[in-house]
């Protein structure tokens, strides 16, 4: 998944002290899942704040989204993909910020494999209707990503030290943690999150 202009050249700086930070954390198959890795009920989340400009960049599998991974056919389906992009489109309700920080959304995109990027892949089989099930079956192990990238204007970046993600757990309860990266002027932090500890704060 691709990261904005801003945090490329952060997050290459940070992978290895965002290591160092967790090394309370299991064991090095653990840290791997912060680095990206497609493992499911387990998302990442880059932050980056500089200015006032603060940049999120959600990955997780579209299993922990909308609950299955193959390209959506049925009405259901599609409709479940479309209900999960709304809820992502709603940062307010998945990302509670230090309202002192007086943040603004100013930007955001989603990147959603389950719509556009297994096309080619899939036209293999999909040349009549007698392969569409098949189709769907070979997909069902296939890994699919969602990325969701939001930029917020913050008025008052000093202001702002919390992150609350208990909307986010409750909107997507098939996520049971997220690894974290952030970085800020201050402060450089790998953490995990999961629905019993849901805020980052720095």
């Amino acid at each position: 998944m691709r990261l904005s202009y801003l945090l490329t050249p952060l997050f290459f700086a940070l992978t290895p002290l965002s290591i160092s930070a967790q090394e309370h954390n299991h064991d090095d198959h653990e840290h791997s899942h912060s680095l990206g890795a497609h493992v499911h009920g387990v998302a990442t989340l880059n932050i980056a704040l500089e200015n006032q400009q603060l940049e999120m960049q959600l990955d997780s599998p579209a299993m922990n989204i909308v609950g299955f991974e193959y390209k959506p056919s049925s009405d259901a389906d599609k409709q479940a993909v479309a209900d999960a992009e709304r809820t992502l489109k709603n940062e307010q309700a998945l990302f509670a910020l230090t309202t002192a920080g007086q943040c603004a959304l100013s930007s955001m995109s989603i990147d959603n494999d389950l719509i556009g990027q297994h096309d080619e892949h899939e036209h293999e089989h999909d040349n009549d209707h007698a392969h569409a099930v098949h189709s769907n079956e070979k997909d069902a192990h296939q890994h699919s990503d969602i990325s969701a990238h939001y930029v917020f204007n913050c008025t008052a970046p000093s202001k702002l030290n919390s992150i609350d993600l208990a909307g986010f757990f409750k909107a997507f309860p098939k996520t049971e943690k997220i690894n974290v990266q952030l970085v800020t002027a201050e402060a450089q932090n790998g953490v995990e999150l999961s629905p019993s500890n849901t805020v980052l704060s720095w």
